[in-house]
């Protein structure tokens, strides 16, 4: 098991906060303009609210680690365009008929800030907003095959074979006993693909990278989905709701299907930290600056938020 002894002040650590500001610029950069309309004040308040902004992280730390030969702002718009599709799978998840949550990080969720049809269609503009990033992106090192294949990426990250399927397999599981492998799925769709497409995104950048090396690290990112979706589970139940955000318990609520109500919170938590150690480990076997990356993958096991 991984020992949280040196890692308790990860959610401080000096490099989170510095792509931070970054990864920020670059959303904001990319949204219409706040007054607009109805729909960009919408967008605007639920895409600006906070958050951990895990997946573009590792998009700008799996560029650090392979040192990609492309602008800054390549790396910068790809992580916004990774953040984006998350947002807008946030906005549409807490819908009365979906997950019927009232509260997103501490603040009324967009349904109940504006209305449900504003939500559902602010969800609508920036799931094409986010591939718009990418195909307006200008830099001479990054070639028009790379392009289109990162955008294919992502669009099957958030489309039938990614999050839309794992959501909706995920409301059809509620109220039902199913089976560890078929949540393990459920989540790989739901959660996974997005985080896959962030790491694999920058490995079409890297010239010449092996193919092992491609496995290796997509193998890095299916593991670290799961961890990080194993946690979120385990904190809906013991979780702080002021830290939190969010009410807890809202999977028992809806008789969701999550890792405790399974397999129990002991045995989730050893799970999480078993597939984090696994993710570590091939990390560490790699020929790349990972230090960054291990230290985010230890961040969101012992993670309170």
């Amino acid at each position: 098991m991984i020992s949280n002894k040196a890692d308790s002040h990860l959610e401080s650590l000096p490099f989170l906060s510095k792509n931070l500001k970054r990864i920020d610029r670059a959303i904001l950069q990319s949204l219409p303009p706040r007054n607009l309309s109805k729909i960009s004040k919408a967008i605007h308040y639920s895409v600006l609210n906070g958050g951990k902004r895990i997946r573009p992280q590792l998009v700008l730390l799996m560029a650090e680690a392979l040192k990609i030969d492309v602008k800054p702002k390549t790396v910068d718009l790809m992580a916004a365009s990774g953040e984006l599709i998350h947002c807008y799978s946030l906005i549409h998840d807490d819908l009365p008929s979906m997950d019927d949550d009232d509260y997103r990080r501490g603040k009324l969720s967009c349904h109940m800030k504006f209305n449900e049809a504003t939500a559902i269609l602010a969800g609508d503009a920036i799931q094409p907003l986010a591939l718009e990033i990418l195909t307006t992106i200008k830099d001479d090192k990054l070639k028009p095959e790379q392009k289109l294949k990162i955008i294919n990426l992502f669009a099957k990250a958030c489309g039938p074979k990614g999050m839309v399927e794992g959501q909706s397999r995920d409301l059809d599981a509620e109220g039902k006993k199913i089976k560890l492998e078929e949540l393990d799925e459920i989540h790989n769709l739901k959660t996974g693909k997005l985080i896959q497409a962030c790491v694999e995104s920058i490995c079409i950048l890297k010239k010449d990278l092996p193919k092992e090396h491609l496995r290796a690290f997509k193998n890095f990112a299916k593991k670290f989905g799961l961890a990080f979706q194993i946690k979120d589970d385990i904190l809906d139940v013991i979780g702080d709701e002021k830290v939190i955000g969010k009410p807890i318990k809202s999977d028992l609520k809806l008789k969701k299907a999550s890792y405790p109500s399974i397999i129990g919170l002991g045995a989730s938590q050893e799970r999480a930290e078993k597939l984090c150690a696994e993710a570590l480990a091939i990390l560490t076997k790699l020929p790349y600056k990972t230090d960054n990356l291990i230290k985010l993958s230890k961040f969101i096991i012992f993670r309170k938020k």
